[in-house]
């Protein structure tokens, strides 16, 4: 049994997908961080950091925070969504999840801030973040243009990448994007994602990264 300490943001939805995608045998434990119950003592001692996600798998006593490493020991207990370690297979898939966690939730998610809870807007702020949007997607674009999904064969990688891209949230025309578009397309379409972005709803419906359109 995993339990699973999460809210459907991004972060959240990405453990909650592989969860699904596994057919893991888990529990959703909320922390409401609208509310601020990331602060709480007994969360932050599983999550020192005190954000969404974590895990305790009672299986083995660990507990986990961070989705990458989280995301990396799940795919790794089960050998599924995930090459074997050491192969140049697993290096791309570590090369994509790294890009996602260093790259893509740092503006992305600034981005959404200054557009969204900006009092007053800042041009300087939002065209800085825009850009760098932009060519964030670009680079998944050129990415996809060769291939299904990000490293090869479905993987860990494009479970990451998938929730934070919200186009709409975002200020970005998938039209412009149209391998990226189509790799949503299959994306959406897999019952474990569905699955997922339901219990998500079931949670807080009116969570923004639960849009997928």
């Amino acid at each position: 049994m995993i339990d699973l300490y999460y809210w459907p943001t991004a972060n959240g939805l990405k453990v909650g997908i592989l969860a699904e995608e596994l057919g893991l045998d888990y529990r959703l434990v909320p922390v409401n961080i609208r509310t601020g119950e990331q602060q709480a003592e007994a969360f932050q001692a599983i999550s020192a950091n005190g954000r969404i996600p974590a895990i305790v798998d009672h299986s083995t006593g660990l507990s986990l925070f961070e989705s990458g490493a989280i995301l990396n020991y799940l795919a790794g207990q089960q050998q599924r969504l995930l090459p074997p370690a050491g192969s140049a297979a697993y290096h791309q898939v570590q090369q994509w999840l790294f890009w996602q966690v260093g790259h893509v939730t740092p503006y992305l998610s600034q981005l959404q801030l200054f557009r969204e809870k900006a009092p007053t807007p800042i041009p300087f702020a939002l065209d800085l973040l825009q850009r760098e949007a932009e060519r964030l997607y670009g680079v998944l674009e050129r990415a996809l243009a060769g291939g299904q999904y990000v490293a090869g064969e479905y993987s860990i990688a494009d479970i990451a990448i998938f929730p934070w891209l919200q186009p709409m949230r975002q200020g970005i025309a998938l039209a412009a994007y149209p391998a990226i578009a189509a790799w949503r397309e299959r994306i959406k379409a897999r019952p474990a994602v569905q699955r997922a972005y339901a219990r998500g709803r079931d949670l807080a419906p009116a969570e923004k990264s639960l849009v997928v359109q």
